[in-house]
């Protein structure tokens, strides 16, 4: 038996129709080799695959009462007739058509009584300004957020999808173990209070490592008197803090990974510093537009892994830091040492409580008061008035750094989608792929219908950058520790 951690299952709790919580990605592929019907054959190569990811067996079962979070247990049969989908666009069947209907696809919610994921294969895409050639087709793909995160999305893919033209074999069903355990009443009932009490056990024997962490969040906070002013700074009020509706606006664009690399060497800032700028600049530009830029920067919460290297488990390591973008800044090249700068000090607020920073809870009826709350931001209109903490949310999903392929045909782009929520009704998410940087930006439709402007202006803004550092030498990287980790 396994048991949702508490940041797992408050993703089960946070979704309603409204605010559907699963996470996907879009992938277009290059037409498929001998003229293979590419629906019959990624639907084989998923099925003989299917038992090496153990998530994509498993469905939800609720404790008595819902006094404790749910437990995954082993599901009796995959449908793959539901989990593996078709769909074909009308003609010409461009990159916009293939959008609209991303929109409506990521508006539904999975059935809570299957596995929580899902397979869209779609057919019929061209679009020869992008250099889709005629015959391709994309994949769009659905997993619940309360069972992977990114790295855990990815990882399933590796498993899913090929390094070479030719599918490799799958391993024997011999080498993957499923654990086919069904929990009763009362072995859920005495888990849920056993797990009552070893929290409370955990909490009281983990107050001295919090105590420092708080003493060295203090010092880092306090050594820095605009940091002080920052932390104590809330967003500004925006068109993206309000109450979403079910319906999702989807725009895509795609910048070269290695110029954005050239970019942060030469300005001795980092990817992530350069991507949370040109996303500012958009944003600055969208709202300017619309009459609504307000004078202080826009704040976007962005997502940190703490998964460990080789980790390949199927659950949420995540934990997140605040940071200005620079929406009051004009200037591209000053709006990025800007952002460099309020990066560095979220980077030292966040270092300061990583190691302890809550990725567990658990208390009397957790699933009956977090899903009223939920309940509670979806039926008023309590996230248009109430301060926010951040304006946007912002996260880059380090992917694949060589092609893949998927029953033999060549992955060309590898697009996220993601989530948005109330009070924050914009999500951009970017994920490297080989020499791409690919952005995808989801939103409510009816605050920010217009969404593939934000995603075009993205590029505009990396174009004005790339102008404005043009005259800057390449600088060589410093060195960094081999026991320190890289920022990406």
């Amino acid at each position: 038996m396994h048991k949702l951690s508490g940041m797992d299952a408050t993703f089960l709790y946070m979704e309603t129709d409204e605010t559907p919580m699963h996470i996907s990605s879009l992938m277009v592929c290059e037409p498929p080799q001998k003229g293979e019907n590419p629906y019959e054959a990624l639907k084989a190569q998923i099925a003989a695959r299917l038992h090496e990811i153990p998530s994509f067996h498993r469905k939800l079962k609720h404790t008595p009462f819902y006094i404790d979070h749910p437990v995954w247990i082993t599901a009796d049969i995959v449908d793959l007739d539901y989990h593996i989908k078709h769909a074909c666009l009308p003609a010409p069947g461009n990159v916009e058509q293939l959008r609209m209907l991303i929109q409506g696809l990521h508006s539904v919610t999975l059935d809570r009584d299957r596995p929580l994921w899902q397979f869209y294969i779609i057919e019929g895409v061209e679009d020869k300004s992008l250099g889709i050639k005629k015959g391709s087709f994309a994949i769009y793909t659905k997993a619940h957020h309360a069972s992977l995160d990114g790295g855990g999305g990815i990882s399933a893919m590796d498993i899913l999808s090929d390094r070479e033209p030719v599918p490799r074999p799958p391993l024997p069903k011999s080498k993957i173990q499923l654990y086919n355990e069904t929990p009763g009443f009362f072995e859920l009932l005495g888990n849920a209070y056993g797990r009552f009490i070893q929290q409370q056990a955990d909490m009281l024997a983990s107050l001295p490592a919090l105590s420092k962490a708080l003493g060295r969040l203090a010092k880092v906070t306090f050594a820095d008197s605009k940091g002080i002013l920052q932390s104590l700074q809330p967003a500004p009020k925006t068109r993206f803090n309000v109450r979403i509706k079910k319906q999702r606006a989807y725009g895509a664009q795609s910048l070269n990974l290695y110029e954005i690399i050239n970019i942060a060497k030469k300005t001795e800032t980092t990817l992530n510093d350069v991507v949370l700028s040109i996303c500012g600049g958009a944003l600055r530009k969208y709202l300017e537009k619309h009459g609504e830029l307000p004078k202080n920067s826009l704040i976007a919460g962005v997502p940190v892994s703490l998964r460990e290297l080789g980790d390949t488990s199927n659950n949420n390591q995540v934990a997140g830091m605040n940071c200005a973008i620079g929406t009051d800044v004009e200037d591209p090249v000053k709006r990025l040492h800007t952002v460099h700068d309020h990066s560095n000090r979220a980077k030292k607020q966040l270092s300061a409580v990583r190691d302890v920073f809550p990725t567990d809870y658990s208390f009397f009826g957790a699933p009956v008061v977090m899903s009223s709350i939920a309940q509670m931001m979806n039926r008023t209109d309590i996230a248009n008035y109430i301060p926010s903490p951040l304006n946007v949310a912002i996260s880059n999903v380090p992917g694949p750094r060589r092609h893949v392929y998927f029953a033999g045909s060549k992955v060309l782009c590898f697009f996220p989608v993601s989530i948005a929520t109330h009070g924050c009704a914009l999500n951009i998410t970017l994920q490297s792929y080989v020499d791409r940087l690919d952005f995808g930006l989801v939103a409510c439709k009816l605050a920010v219908p217009d969404v593939q402007d934000i995603a075009d202006d993205i590029v505009n803004e990396f174009e004005s950058l790339k102008k404005a550092t043009s005259h800057i030498e390449d600088k060589p990287r410093k060195k960094t520790p081999s026991k320190e980790k890289k920022d990406s």
